[in-house]
């Protein structure tokens, strides 16, 4: 049901038919629905619907301005009479108090008097000439859903009446209509593009896993079935003196053994590759030295197809930046794929040359070349060119894939050129110096070295622990090369620790995970048998987590947490929201770097300063039992995994918009005046803005958003219901509900569970979601059979005038 819109707003239908007379709405309406029916395009439907509205409402200048669900923020263009198409673009955050925030609440307002324009912030609406002498706001709304306001400008004075805003809401109507068009057709053709493109990946990567299991199947089978022969013959044999082929048997078996664990590191490579965990631990390298290591490792192959190899270097080639793990591979791969394909006592050449600020490398053979129509298709994965349309080479078709990949991954390029009957030739170009990763790392040299961006770090550690709620936590940085961890920021260690602290890179914890990129959660490191390393005394406790911290998708270095203020050990809930918050750090500093100007680092440090401000202060109330009953509950209803890490995180800050509202109100024991309640019930849009510097996720600015929605849609801010709520936002009501009832706030005492959670059943379906209530009643109940099961049932059961209306109280904080 939409809730009133006006308080002058008929409930009588017929009432409507007062309207035309205001703005003589009735007589050009057909041309509106005309233009509405008509425009498919976004811009031509929303020209088209101002060019009537300027002519049915006889104002001066138009806008309209859609709400960014994300932002909070109102975005939209400017029309003005007489003139064909937008006059000006604005993007307007409203603030608490103001015009553009009461339309926002629903209002329909009429402002007469041109001198409260002031408050009206007009600059940054953009709209040019004098202002306006009377200036009305509409809400767009469509169902229960608030799109956006739609603003008049008059140049002449307007008199407020009943019919009027009448007229006013009816026209708001038609642009709701017009606006829910544009937009449910944008979002039906978006998703079905995405559905287009998920079923087409789908279908790729079916087809890939059954190629895969097809080939690696049989490439394993192959070497398997020789290494079971030949040990059979071996066993049938060892007490027989006349057989003499031990040696020549197990030299065979140990060949097949090496053939395994070249195809299962292929795939695993290829695996590394893929999701990004492969980092470059580039240095200088003569590519020299690199074929005096590579060539006796192709040499056994050469010497059964009796090939010759040779190297063709230019005079005072200079060295390479490259990783020599990676290199020796792309070398490997190439000169085995040429012996593949080369036909017996041929040669095969490698040639190297400088080309400006890269290396080009050559790897040419004499064998059978490659079709013209298979040229395209030489790197895909599993891809094998048959030997002169013959016979089929061996090996899993991964290895160009694999050459392909470290290639591109060290900023370089491969083609092939072939000629049938004469050979192929492999092109590599790499690029001398590996500009991508050390160049990143120097970007960053500011925040170690600048003072206000040393703040903005040292503020992120102070954030981290804050959400946290650990003891001690530290950011480590690689070195320039990324052979080494540094600490750069830290909260709660000894600072001849931190200066002192320098961690290799795969080695000991910080290492490991800035080398594996996986995310690591220990319960007791004393016993843990990947590291297995007595606790130092500065550690409280044996648990810890440690994730890799990301800038521009690249790993830079590690987030340590440990010392949990509690004394308990972290778990997999713990290590999900270090998981988010990291995220979030690291978009925070990625903004700062690539911005370059000294606003976006105050306002990014302004945003940190508040979550760690809010998290001290009464305004983000949210416990660890409030974070663990959220997630547990996201749990038992279904949430992906990764939802479940938005809902760690949002249950951790989704009040911070509550600071604005006063730290002096929030902590008060005394009743809000009807002005606070209003100030706080904009907590929600605020905790969005207040959050946008470091925040990208639409998920978690929803679900902010949405935490005060009524499951029966008298909530705020969007007045939202049912199933139109997040679920994630409709599990927070329920969980800050409960907290704040049996936790008790400065203005109120607490209360038992039994009778919170009785009131939580008294207001299921209407300000909260039945089902999650009753998943939270269950979830107790499972919490407490072990200790007092007769409790447990009488909770279920509580009821009474006691808590009459609390759970309303506490939930919205209003007294």
């Amino acid at each position: 049901m939409s809730p009133p819109r006006d308080t002058a707003r008929p409930d009588d239908p017929s009432a409507g038919r007062s309207q035309p007379s205001a703005f003589r709405l009735l007589p050009s309406l057909s041309s509106l629905s005309f233009a509405v029916q008509s425009a498919f395009d976004p811009q031509r439907l929303v020209a088209a619907v101002a060019e009537h509205v300027l002519e049915l409402a006889r104002a001066d200048r138009f806008a309209l301005l859609l709400l960014d669900y994300e932002t909070g923020e109102l975005d939209g263009d400017h029309f003005a009479r007489g003139v064909r198409g937008p006059v000006a673009h604005a993007r307007v955050a409203p603030r608490p108090g103001g015009f553009l925030a009461h339309v926002l609440r629903r209002e329909t307002l009429i402002v007469e008097d041109p001198l409260r324009f002031e408050d009206l912030e007009w600059r940054e609406l953009h709209w040019e000439g004098p202002l306006p002498q009377a200036m009305v706001g509409v809400p767009i709304i469509v169902g229960t859903s608030l799109l956006g306001i739609a603003l008049l400008g008059f140049d002449r004075p307007l008199k407020a009446s009943a019919r009027r805003r009448r007229a006013l809401l009816f026209l708001a109507d038609q642009i709701g209509l017009a606006v829910d068009r544009i937009r449910t057709r944008a979002e039906l053709e978006q998703k079905a593009s995405r559905l287009e493109e998920a079923q087409a990946t789908l279908r790729r990567v079916d087809e890939m896993k059954s190629e895969l299991i097809s080939v690696v199947s049989h490439e394993l089978r192959t070497p398997l079935t020789s290494i079971k022969a030949y040990t059979e013959t071996l066993l049938e044999n060892q007490e027989n003196p006349s057989f003499t082929l031990q040696e020549k048997f197990l030299g065979i078996i140990n060949e097949e053994c090496d053939r395994l664990s070249r195809i299962v590191n292929d795939v695993l490579d290829l695996s590394r590759m893929d999701s990004g965990k492969r980092r470059l631990n580039a240095e200088p390298l003569s590519l020299s030295r690199i074929l005096d290591e590579v060539v006796p490792t192709v040499e056994p192959q050469l010497i059964a197809r009796r090939l010759s190899f040779a190297r063709d270097l230019a005079p005072a080639l200079p060295a390479i930046e490259a990783d020599p793990d990676l290199l020796k591979q792309v070398l490997v791969n190439l000169i085995n794929n040429a012996a593949k394909f080369s036909p017996e006592e041929t040669r095969i050449t490698l040639r190297a040359a400088r080309a400006g600020e890269r290396m080009q490398i050559v790897v040419e053979d004499q064998g059978v070349g490659i079709p013209p129509d298979k040229l395209g298709r030489v790197f895909e994965r599993f891809y094998r060119v048959e030997d002169g349309g013959t016979r089929r080479a061996g090996g899993t078709g991964l290895g160009l894939a694999i050459v392909k990949g470290v290639v591109e991954l060290h900023g370089g390029t491969i083609r092939v050129e072939s000629e049938m009957g004469k050979g192929s030739r492999f092109v590599v170009e790499l690029p001398l110096v590996q500009h991508g990763f050390r160049n990143l790392m120097l970007s960053l040299e500011p925040f170690f070295e600048t003072p206000v961006l040393q703040t903005l770090l040292s503020s992120s550690v102070e954030m981290v622990a804050e959400v946290m709620e650990a003891k001690t936590v530290s950011i480590m940085f690689f070195n320039e090369d990324g052979t080494e961890l540094l600490v750069r920021a830290a909260h709660g260690l000894d600072p001849d620790t931190v200066a002192r602290a320098r961690v290799k890179t795969g080695s000991s914890i910080a290492g490991w995970v800035a080398q594996t990129a996986e995310n690591l959660l220990v319960n007791d490191i004393e016993n843990d048998r990947r590291f297995r390393k007595l606790n130092h005394p500065q550690y409280e406790t044996k648990s810890l987590l440690c994730v890799p911290l990301r800038i521009s998708g690249e790993i830079v270095g590690v987030v340590n947490v440990s010392n949990k203020a509690t004394g308990v050990e972290f778990d997999a809930d713990d290590l999900n929201l270090l998981v988010a918050i990291s995220r979030r750090v690291g978009t925070a500093l990625e903004r700062v770097r690539s911005a370059d100007r000294a606003g976006d680092v105050q306002v990014t440090l302004n945003t940190i300063r508040t979550v760690i401000r809010a998290k001290r202060s009464l305004a983000l109330w949210s416990s660890r039992r409030a974070f663990k009953l959220a997630t547990d509950l996201g749990r038992r209803l279904g949430l992906p995994v990764e939802e479940l890490e938005v809902l760690g995180y949002v249950a951790r800050v989704h009040d911070v918009g509550m600071i604005t509202a006063g730290e002096d109100l929030i902590a008060s024991a005394r009743r809000w005046t009807e002005q606070e309640r209003q100030r706080v019930e904009t907590h929600p849009r605020d905790g969005v803005r207040l959050l946008q510097p470091i925040e990208f996720g639409s998920r978690v600015n929803e679900t902010i958003l949405c935490h005060h929605e009524h499951f029966d849609g008298h909530g705020y801010p969007r007045g939202l219901a049912g199933e139109e709520i997040p679920l994630a936002s409709r599990i927070l009501a329920v969980v800050d509900a409960f907290e704040a009832m049996t936790l008790g706030r400065p203005y109120r005492d607490s209360i038992p569970q039994a009778e919170a959670m009785a009131e939580l059943d008294r207001c299921a379906g209407t300000q909260f979601d039945p089902r999650v209530v009753a998943e939270l009643q269950a979830l107790l109940s499972e919490q407490r059979a072990g200790s007092a099961p007769e409790a447990a049932a009488s909770g279920r059961a509580a009821s009474g005038p006691a808590a009459s209306g609390s759970a309303d109280r506490h939930h919205d904080s209003i007294r």
